[in-house]
Protein backbone atom coordinates (compact mmCIF):
# COMPACT_ATOMS: atom_id res chain seq x y z
CA UNK A 1 0.00 0.00 0.00
CA UNK A 2 1.21 3.52 -0.71
CA UNK A 3 2.42 5.98 1.93
CA UNK A 4 -0.46 8.26 0.92
CA UNK A 5 -3.03 5.57 1.63
CA UNK A 6 -1.46 4.71 4.97
CA UNK A 7 -1.54 8.38 5.92
CA UNK A 8 -5.28 8.60 5.23
CA UNK A 9 -5.83 5.42 7.24
CA UNK A 10 -3.77 6.73 10.14
CA UNK A 11 -5.61 10.07 10.09
CA UNK A 12 -8.97 8.34 10.49
CA UNK A 13 -7.81 5.90 13.17
CA UNK A 14 -6.31 8.75 15.19
CA UNK A 15 -9.64 10.58 15.07
CA UNK A 16 -12.01 7.69 15.66
CA UNK A 17 -10.00 4.89 17.28
CA UNK A 18 -7.32 2.41 16.25
CA UNK A 19 -9.85 -0.15 15.00
CA UNK A 20 -11.93 2.28 12.94
CA UNK A 21 -13.14 1.39 9.44
CA UNK A 22 -15.11 3.81 7.26
CA UNK A 23 -16.91 1.15 5.23
CA UNK A 24 -20.13 1.02 7.31
CA UNK A 25 -20.64 4.74 6.72
CA UNK A 26 -20.25 5.24 2.97
CA UNK A 27 -19.75 1.88 1.31
CA UNK A 28 -21.54 -1.40 0.74
CA UNK A 29 -21.00 -4.83 -0.73
CA UNK A 30 -23.78 -6.58 -2.64
CA UNK A 31 -22.98 -10.27 -2.91
CA UNK A 32 -24.52 -13.67 -3.61
CA UNK A 33 -28.29 -13.73 -4.01
CA UNK A 34 -28.54 -10.06 -3.06
CA UNK A 35 -26.91 -10.43 0.36
CA UNK A 36 -25.65 -6.94 1.21
CA UNK A 37 -22.99 -6.33 3.86
CA UNK A 38 -20.78 -3.52 5.08
CA UNK A 39 -17.83 -4.82 3.03
CA UNK A 40 -16.53 -7.85 1.13
CA UNK A 41 -14.85 -9.44 4.16
CA UNK A 42 -18.07 -10.22 6.03
CA UNK A 43 -21.08 -12.24 4.95
CA UNK A 44 -23.22 -11.02 7.86
CA UNK A 45 -26.03 -9.19 6.05
CA UNK A 46 -27.28 -5.69 6.69
CA UNK A 47 -30.10 -6.71 4.35
CA UNK A 48 -30.90 -8.16 0.94
CA UNK A 49 -31.20 -6.12 -2.24
CA UNK A 50 -34.05 -8.42 -3.30
CA UNK A 51 -36.10 -7.17 -0.33
CA UNK A 52 -34.70 -3.82 0.84
CA UNK A 53 -33.44 -0.60 -0.68
CA UNK A 54 -29.81 0.29 -0.04
CA UNK A 55 -30.94 3.35 1.93
CA UNK A 56 -33.00 1.14 4.24
CA UNK A 57 -30.13 -1.28 4.73
CA UNK A 58 -27.75 1.48 5.83
CA UNK A 59 -29.81 1.81 9.01
CA UNK A 60 -30.64 -1.83 9.63
CA UNK A 61 -30.05 -3.04 13.17
CA UNK A 62 -26.87 -4.81 12.12
CA UNK A 63 -25.46 -1.80 10.26
CA UNK A 64 -26.14 0.42 13.27
CA UNK A 65 -24.49 -2.04 15.67
CA UNK A 66 -21.29 -2.14 13.61
CA UNK A 67 -21.03 1.67 13.54
CA UNK A 68 -21.79 1.82 17.26
CA UNK A 69 -18.96 -0.60 18.05
CA UNK A 70 -16.46 1.34 15.95
CA UNK A 71 -17.39 4.64 17.60
CA UNK A 72 -16.95 3.03 21.02
CA UNK A 73 -13.46 1.84 20.07
CA UNK A 74 -14.51 -1.81 19.88
CA UNK A 75 -13.83 -4.53 17.33
CA UNK A 76 -17.20 -5.57 15.84
CA UNK A 77 -17.49 -9.35 15.99
CA UNK A 78 -18.87 -9.35 12.45
CA UNK A 79 -15.52 -7.99 11.22
CA UNK A 80 -13.54 -11.01 12.49
CA UNK A 81 -12.07 -11.72 9.04
CA UNK A 82 -10.08 -8.49 9.26
CA UNK A 83 -9.05 -9.04 12.87
CA UNK A 84 -7.71 -12.48 11.91
CA UNK A 85 -5.50 -10.80 9.31
CA UNK A 86 -4.12 -8.17 11.67
CA UNK A 87 -0.85 -9.63 12.91
CA UNK A 88 2.17 -8.03 14.56
CA UNK A 89 0.47 -4.64 14.71
CA UNK A 90 -0.27 -4.41 10.99
CA UNK A 91 -3.81 -3.36 9.96
CA UNK A 92 -5.55 -5.62 7.48
CA UNK A 93 -5.30 -4.53 3.86
CA UNK A 94 -9.10 -4.52 3.59
CA UNK A 95 -9.52 -2.13 6.51
CA UNK A 96 -6.89 0.21 5.08
CA UNK A 97 -8.69 -0.01 1.74
CA UNK A 98 -12.03 0.77 3.39
CA UNK A 99 -10.56 3.90 4.92
CA UNK A 100 -8.64 5.07 1.86
CA UNK A 101 -11.60 4.66 -0.48
CA UNK A 102 -13.27 7.35 1.60
CA UNK A 103 -12.92 11.12 1.57
CA UNK A 104 -11.94 12.38 5.01
CA UNK A 105 -14.26 15.38 4.73
CA UNK A 106 -17.24 13.14 3.91
CA UNK A 107 -16.42 10.66 6.68
CA UNK A 108 -16.13 13.48 9.21
CA UNK A 109 -19.55 14.73 8.12
CA UNK A 110 -21.09 11.25 8.31
CA UNK A 111 -19.63 10.44 11.72
CA UNK A 112 -20.92 13.76 13.02
CA UNK A 113 -24.35 12.74 11.71
CA UNK A 114 -24.31 9.40 13.56
CA UNK A 115 -26.18 8.83 16.84
CA UNK A 116 -24.63 6.90 19.71
CA UNK A 117 -26.67 3.82 18.75
CA UNK A 118 -25.17 3.92 15.23
CA UNK A 119 -28.14 5.49 13.46
CA UNK A 120 -26.89 7.40 10.42
CA UNK A 121 -28.82 10.55 9.44
CA UNK A 122 -27.02 11.28 6.17
CA UNK A 123 -26.51 9.16 3.10
CA UNK A 124 -23.36 9.79 1.06
CA UNK A 125 -22.12 6.58 -0.62
CA UNK A 126 -18.66 6.83 -2.15
CA UNK A 127 -17.50 3.24 -2.72
CA UNK A 128 -19.71 0.42 -4.03
CA UNK A 129 -18.49 -3.18 -4.22
CA UNK A 130 -20.99 -5.05 -6.36
CA UNK A 131 -21.15 -8.69 -7.38
CA UNK A 132 -23.32 -9.25 -10.40
CA UNK A 133 -23.51 -12.97 -10.92
CA UNK A 134 -22.07 -16.34 -9.93
CA UNK A 135 -21.59 -17.11 -13.61
CA UNK A 136 -17.94 -18.08 -14.00
CA UNK A 137 -16.01 -20.37 -16.32
CA UNK A 138 -13.28 -21.05 -13.72
CA UNK A 139 -13.14 -23.26 -10.62
CA UNK A 140 -10.34 -21.70 -8.52
CA UNK A 141 -9.32 -23.69 -5.45
CA UNK A 142 -9.75 -20.73 -3.11
CA UNK A 143 -13.27 -20.02 -4.35
CA UNK A 144 -16.67 -21.50 -3.48
CA UNK A 145 -20.02 -22.46 -5.07
CA UNK A 146 -21.62 -19.10 -4.25
CA UNK A 147 -19.06 -17.28 -6.43
CA UNK A 148 -18.55 -19.78 -9.25
CA UNK A 149 -21.27 -21.53 -11.21
CA UNK A 150 -18.63 -23.98 -12.46
CA UNK A 151 -17.88 -25.09 -8.91
CA UNK A 152 -21.57 -25.20 -8.05
CA UNK A 153 -22.44 -27.26 -11.14
CA UNK A 154 -19.42 -29.56 -11.50
CA UNK A 155 -17.14 -29.68 -8.46
CA UNK A 156 -19.26 -28.95 -5.39
CA UNK A 157 -18.62 -32.35 -3.79
CA UNK A 158 -14.87 -32.12 -4.31
CA UNK A 159 -14.70 -28.56 -2.99
CA UNK A 160 -16.74 -29.57 0.05
CA UNK A 161 -14.10 -32.20 0.80
CA UNK A 162 -11.19 -29.79 0.22
CA UNK A 163 -12.67 -27.10 2.46
CA UNK A 164 -13.76 -29.49 5.19
CA UNK A 165 -17.46 -29.10 4.61
CA UNK A 166 -20.14 -31.70 5.04
CA UNK A 167 -22.03 -31.91 1.73
CA UNK A 168 -25.33 -31.41 3.55
CA UNK A 169 -24.00 -28.17 5.06
CA UNK A 170 -21.75 -26.93 2.25
CA UNK A 171 -23.81 -24.31 0.39
CA UNK A 172 -26.72 -26.79 0.27
CA UNK A 173 -29.26 -24.51 -1.41
CA UNK A 174 -26.93 -22.37 -3.48
CA UNK A 175 -28.32 -21.27 -6.82
CA UNK A 176 -26.57 -19.98 -9.93
CA UNK A 177 -27.62 -16.46 -9.09
CA UNK A 178 -27.82 -13.20 -11.01
CA UNK A 179 -28.61 -10.09 -8.97
CA UNK A 180 -29.68 -8.03 -11.96
CA UNK A 181 -28.72 -4.45 -12.71
CA UNK A 182 -31.73 -2.12 -12.65
CA UNK A 183 -31.75 -1.52 -8.89
CA UNK A 184 -27.99 -0.88 -9.03
CA UNK A 185 -28.34 1.53 -11.95
CA UNK A 186 -31.17 3.44 -10.26
CA UNK A 187 -29.19 3.78 -7.02
CA UNK A 188 -25.97 4.85 -8.75
CA UNK A 189 -27.72 7.49 -10.85
CA UNK A 190 -29.57 8.78 -7.79
CA UNK A 191 -26.31 9.18 -5.84
CA UNK A 192 -23.91 9.98 -8.66
CA UNK A 193 -22.98 13.24 -6.92
CA UNK A 194 -21.12 11.37 -4.15
CA UNK A 195 -20.22 7.96 -5.64
CA UNK A 196 -16.54 7.97 -6.53
CA UNK A 197 -15.80 4.34 -7.40
CA UNK A 198 -17.66 1.16 -8.36
CA UNK A 199 -16.10 -2.29 -8.14
CA UNK A 200 -17.53 -4.75 -10.66
CA UNK A 201 -16.96 -8.26 -9.40
CA UNK A 202 -18.35 -11.73 -9.97
CA UNK A 203 -18.29 -14.61 -10.62
CA UNK A 204 -16.68 -13.42 -13.80
CA UNK A 205 -18.15 -9.94 -14.41
CA UNK A 206 -17.09 -9.84 -18.07
CA UNK A 207 -19.49 -12.74 -18.75
CA UNK A 208 -22.56 -10.89 -17.49
CA UNK A 209 -24.76 -8.65 -19.64
CA UNK A 210 -25.73 -6.55 -16.59
CA UNK A 211 -22.15 -5.28 -16.39
CA UNK A 212 -22.42 -3.94 -19.92
CA UNK A 213 -25.82 -2.37 -19.22
CA UNK A 214 -24.41 -0.35 -16.31
CA UNK A 215 -21.42 0.84 -18.34
CA UNK A 216 -23.76 1.87 -21.16
CA UNK A 217 -25.90 3.94 -18.80
CA UNK A 218 -22.86 5.66 -17.28
CA UNK A 219 -21.50 6.50 -20.73
CA UNK A 220 -24.80 7.99 -21.85
CA UNK A 221 -24.70 10.44 -18.95
CA UNK A 222 -21.01 11.28 -19.15
CA UNK A 223 -20.42 9.73 -15.72
CA UNK A 224 -17.37 7.86 -17.02
CA UNK A 225 -15.52 11.14 -16.44
CA UNK A 226 -16.47 11.19 -12.75
CA UNK A 227 -17.05 7.66 -11.47
CA UNK A 228 -14.12 5.26 -11.46
CA UNK A 229 -14.75 1.71 -12.60
CA UNK A 230 -12.65 -1.08 -11.11
CA UNK A 231 -13.15 -4.67 -12.15
CA UNK A 232 -11.55 -8.00 -11.34
CA UNK A 233 -11.39 -10.58 -14.10
CA UNK A 234 -9.88 -14.02 -14.56
CA UNK A 235 -8.45 -12.88 -17.89
CA UNK A 236 -10.20 -15.40 -20.11
CA UNK A 237 -12.92 -13.20 -21.60
CA UNK A 238 -13.29 -9.74 -23.08
CA UNK A 239 -16.10 -10.31 -25.60
CA UNK A 240 -19.44 -11.39 -24.27
CA UNK A 241 -22.79 -9.61 -24.32
CA UNK A 242 -24.01 -9.17 -27.93
CA UNK A 243 -20.43 -9.54 -29.10
CA UNK A 244 -19.36 -6.34 -27.35
CA UNK A 245 -15.75 -6.06 -26.20
CA UNK A 246 -15.82 -4.70 -22.65
CA UNK A 247 -12.32 -3.23 -22.99
CA UNK A 248 -12.35 -1.79 -26.52
CA UNK A 249 -16.05 -0.78 -26.61
CA UNK A 250 -16.50 0.43 -23.04
CA UNK A 251 -13.60 0.76 -20.62
CA UNK A 252 -11.41 2.55 -23.15
CA UNK A 253 -13.71 5.57 -22.71
CA UNK A 254 -12.80 5.73 -19.01
CA UNK A 255 -9.07 5.72 -19.74
CA UNK A 256 -7.13 6.05 -16.49
CA UNK A 257 -10.42 6.38 -14.65
CA UNK A 258 -10.88 2.64 -15.17
CA UNK A 259 -8.85 -0.06 -13.48
CA UNK A 260 -8.73 -3.73 -14.42
CA UNK A 261 -7.22 -6.23 -12.01
CA UNK A 262 -6.40 -9.58 -13.57
CA UNK A 263 -6.11 -12.58 -11.26
CA UNK A 264 -3.13 -14.89 -11.66
CA UNK A 265 -2.06 -17.37 -8.97
CA UNK A 266 0.47 -19.32 -10.99
CA UNK A 267 1.74 -20.05 -14.49
CA UNK A 268 1.92 -23.23 -16.53
CA UNK A 269 0.68 -26.50 -15.02
CA UNK A 270 0.69 -24.98 -11.53
CA UNK A 271 -1.57 -22.14 -12.65
CA UNK A 272 -3.96 -24.53 -14.36
CA UNK A 273 -4.12 -26.71 -11.25
CA UNK A 274 -4.90 -23.80 -8.92
CA UNK A 275 -7.30 -21.91 -11.17
CA UNK A 276 -9.07 -24.58 -13.21
CA UNK A 277 -9.84 -22.98 -16.57
CA UNK A 278 -6.65 -20.88 -16.72
CA UNK A 279 -4.27 -20.93 -19.74
CA UNK A 280 -1.08 -18.87 -19.99
CA UNK A 281 -1.58 -17.95 -23.64
CA UNK A 282 -5.13 -16.65 -23.24
CA UNK A 283 -4.35 -14.75 -20.04
CA UNK A 284 -1.34 -13.01 -21.60
CA UNK A 285 -3.36 -12.11 -24.68
CA UNK A 286 -5.99 -10.44 -22.49
CA UNK A 287 -3.28 -8.72 -20.48
CA UNK A 288 -1.84 -7.16 -23.63
CA UNK A 289 -5.27 -6.00 -24.84
CA UNK A 290 -6.08 -4.33 -21.52
CA UNK A 291 -2.60 -2.81 -21.24
CA UNK A 292 -2.74 -1.33 -24.73
CA UNK A 293 -6.19 0.19 -24.15
CA UNK A 294 -4.78 2.80 -21.75
CA UNK A 295 -6.75 1.80 -18.66
CA UNK A 296 -4.92 1.20 -15.38
CA UNK A 297 -3.88 -2.46 -15.19
CA UNK A 298 -2.80 -4.51 -12.17
CA UNK A 299 -2.36 -8.18 -11.32
CA UNK A 300 -3.73 -9.82 -8.18
CA UNK A 301 -1.93 -12.89 -6.94
CA UNK A 302 -3.27 -14.82 -3.98
CA UNK A 303 -0.61 -16.45 -1.80
CA UNK A 304 -1.79 -19.97 -0.92
CA UNK A 305 -0.51 -23.43 -0.11
CA UNK A 306 -0.34 -24.40 -3.78
CA UNK A 307 1.96 -21.58 -4.94
CA UNK A 308 3.69 -20.80 -1.62
CA UNK A 309 6.93 -22.54 -2.64
CA UNK A 310 7.06 -20.79 -6.03
CA UNK A 311 6.65 -17.09 -5.21
CA UNK A 312 10.17 -16.27 -6.42
CA UNK A 313 9.56 -17.93 -9.79
CA UNK A 314 6.17 -16.28 -10.14
CA UNK A 315 7.62 -12.81 -9.60
CA UNK A 316 10.16 -13.48 -12.31
CA UNK A 317 7.46 -14.84 -14.66
CA UNK A 318 5.43 -11.66 -14.34
CA UNK A 319 8.47 -9.51 -15.13
CA UNK A 320 9.40 -11.67 -18.12
CA UNK A 321 5.93 -11.92 -19.62
CA UNK A 322 3.93 -8.86 -18.52
CA UNK A 323 5.42 -5.83 -20.22
CA UNK A 324 5.08 -2.60 -18.32
CA UNK A 325 1.80 -0.75 -18.52
CA UNK A 326 2.18 2.93 -19.57
CA UNK A 327 0.19 4.29 -16.63
CA UNK A 328 1.93 2.27 -13.93
CA UNK A 329 5.08 4.23 -13.05
CA UNK A 330 8.04 3.85 -12.94
CA UNK A 331 7.33 2.17 -16.27
CA UNK A 332 9.65 -0.79 -15.91
CA UNK A 333 7.44 -3.30 -14.10
CA UNK A 334 3.87 -4.55 -14.06
CA UNK A 335 1.97 -3.62 -10.90
CA UNK A 336 0.07 -5.96 -8.64
CA UNK A 337 -0.70 -7.23 -5.16
CA UNK A 338 0.07 -10.39 -3.23
CA UNK A 339 -2.98 -11.15 -1.08
CA UNK A 340 -3.85 -14.38 0.75
CA UNK A 341 -6.30 -17.26 0.76
CA UNK A 342 -7.47 -17.63 4.35
CA UNK A 343 -9.51 -20.85 4.27
CA UNK A 344 -7.77 -23.26 6.64
CA UNK A 345 -7.00 -26.09 4.21
CA UNK A 346 -5.63 -23.89 1.39
CA UNK A 347 -3.89 -21.24 3.52
CA UNK A 348 -0.05 -21.05 3.40
CA UNK A 349 -0.13 -22.04 7.10
CA UNK A 350 -0.38 -25.61 5.77
CA UNK A 351 3.41 -25.44 5.31
CA UNK A 352 3.73 -25.76 9.11
CA UNK A 353 3.04 -29.48 8.88
CA UNK A 354 6.56 -29.94 7.48
CA UNK A 355 9.12 -27.51 8.97
CA UNK A 356 11.44 -27.89 5.98
CA UNK A 357 8.65 -26.84 3.60
CA UNK A 358 7.81 -23.89 5.83
CA UNK A 359 11.41 -22.72 5.63
CA UNK A 360 11.35 -23.11 1.85
CA UNK A 361 8.22 -20.95 1.77
CA UNK A 362 9.88 -18.28 3.91
CA UNK A 363 13.01 -18.39 1.74
CA UNK A 364 10.92 -17.98 -1.41
CA UNK A 365 9.35 -14.81 0.02
CA UNK A 366 12.67 -13.44 1.27
CA UNK A 367 14.49 -14.15 -1.99
CA UNK A 368 11.72 -12.41 -3.92
CA UNK A 369 11.99 -9.40 -1.64
CA UNK A 370 15.78 -9.34 -1.93
CA UNK A 371 16.09 -9.68 -5.71
CA UNK A 372 13.17 -7.27 -6.40
CA UNK A 373 12.02 -9.37 -9.34
CA UNK A 374 8.35 -8.91 -8.68
CA UNK A 375 5.41 -6.59 -9.48
CA UNK A 376 5.69 -3.07 -8.10
CA UNK A 377 3.46 -3.29 -5.05
CA UNK A 378 4.54 -6.67 -3.71
CA UNK A 379 7.16 -5.27 -1.31
CA UNK A 380 4.82 -4.46 1.58
CA UNK A 381 2.92 -7.71 1.00
CA UNK A 382 6.11 -9.78 1.06
CA UNK A 383 7.16 -8.34 4.42
CA UNK A 384 3.66 -9.00 5.78
CA UNK A 385 3.65 -12.66 4.73
CA UNK A 386 7.19 -13.30 5.99
CA UNK A 387 5.96 -12.13 9.40
CA UNK A 388 2.87 -14.30 8.93
CA UNK A 389 4.97 -17.46 8.73
CA UNK A 390 7.82 -16.71 11.13
CA UNK A 391 6.53 -13.88 13.34
CA UNK A 392 5.39 -14.48 16.94
CA UNK A 393 1.70 -13.58 16.67
CA UNK A 394 0.55 -16.79 14.96
CA UNK A 395 2.81 -19.31 16.71
CA UNK A 396 0.09 -20.77 18.94
CA UNK A 397 -2.40 -21.12 16.09
CA UNK A 398 0.21 -22.74 13.85
CA UNK A 399 1.18 -25.21 16.57
CA UNK A 400 -2.41 -26.13 17.37
CA UNK A 401 -4.00 -26.18 13.93
CA UNK A 402 -1.11 -27.14 11.64
CA UNK A 403 1.07 -29.79 13.31
CA UNK A 404 1.01 -33.52 13.77
CA UNK A 405 0.95 -32.92 17.52
CA UNK A 406 -2.03 -30.61 17.13
CA UNK A 407 -4.91 -30.67 14.67
CA UNK A 408 -4.49 -32.80 11.56
CA UNK A 409 -8.00 -32.22 10.16
CA UNK A 410 -6.74 -29.50 7.83
CA UNK A 411 -4.12 -31.83 6.37
CA UNK A 412 -6.70 -34.59 5.92
CA UNK A 413 -9.13 -32.21 4.19
CA UNK A 414 -6.40 -30.93 1.89
CA UNK A 415 -5.19 -34.42 0.94
CA UNK A 416 -8.69 -35.84 0.46
CA UNK A 417 -9.81 -32.78 -1.49
CA UNK A 418 -6.82 -32.81 -3.83
CA UNK A 419 -7.22 -36.54 -4.37
CA UNK A 420 -10.90 -36.14 -5.20
CA UNK A 421 -10.19 -33.25 -7.58
CA UNK A 422 -7.40 -35.17 -9.29
CA UNK A 423 -9.78 -38.07 -9.90
CA UNK A 424 -12.54 -35.78 -11.19
CA UNK A 425 -10.36 -33.48 -13.34
CA UNK A 426 -7.64 -35.88 -14.46
CA UNK A 427 -4.98 -33.75 -12.77
CA UNK A 428 -2.05 -34.88 -10.63
CA UNK A 429 -0.89 -32.65 -7.81
CA UNK A 430 2.57 -34.18 -7.42
CA UNK A 431 3.20 -33.87 -11.18
CA UNK A 432 1.81 -30.38 -11.59
CA UNK A 433 3.15 -28.88 -8.33
CA UNK A 434 6.06 -31.22 -7.48
CA UNK A 435 7.42 -29.29 -4.49
CA UNK A 436 4.24 -30.16 -2.60
CA UNK A 437 4.78 -33.92 -3.01
CA UNK A 438 6.18 -34.29 0.56
CA UNK A 439 3.04 -32.69 1.99
CA UNK A 440 0.84 -34.92 -0.16
CA UNK A 441 2.69 -38.03 1.01
CA UNK A 442 2.38 -36.94 4.62
CA UNK A 443 -1.35 -36.45 4.09
CA UNK A 444 -1.66 -39.93 2.63
CA UNK A 445 0.17 -41.38 5.65
CA UNK A 446 -2.08 -39.54 8.12
CA UNK A 447 -5.30 -40.48 6.29
CA UNK A 448 -4.33 -44.12 5.89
Amino acid sequence: MSKKNMQVHENLTKKYGEFFCASPWNSLHEGPEGLTSTCCKTRVPIGYSTKNSYEEMYNSEHAKSVRKDFLEGKKPQQCSACWDLETDGKPSLNRVHGNTMSTEKVIDDLVAATDKDGTLHKHKPEWLDMLWTSKCNFACLGCSPDLSSTINNKYKKEFAILHGGNMRKYFPDMTNWDNGSQHKIDYILKHSDTIRSIHLNGGEPFMNQDTYELLEELLKRGLHKKIQIWSHTNGSITKSYKGADIVEDYLVHWGQNAKVTMSNDGFGAMGEYIRWGYKDKKWLSTYEKVRDSGVVLTIQTCWNIFNSLYIEEMGEWFLDNCKWAPFNPPFDKPDGSLTIWMDYSVCPDMLNYIPELKQQGINSLKNTLKNRNHPLSWTENLNRWIDWLEGPSRKNLQANAYSLEGKVDNLKDWFNGCTALDQKRGTNLCRDIPRLAPLYELGKEVVN
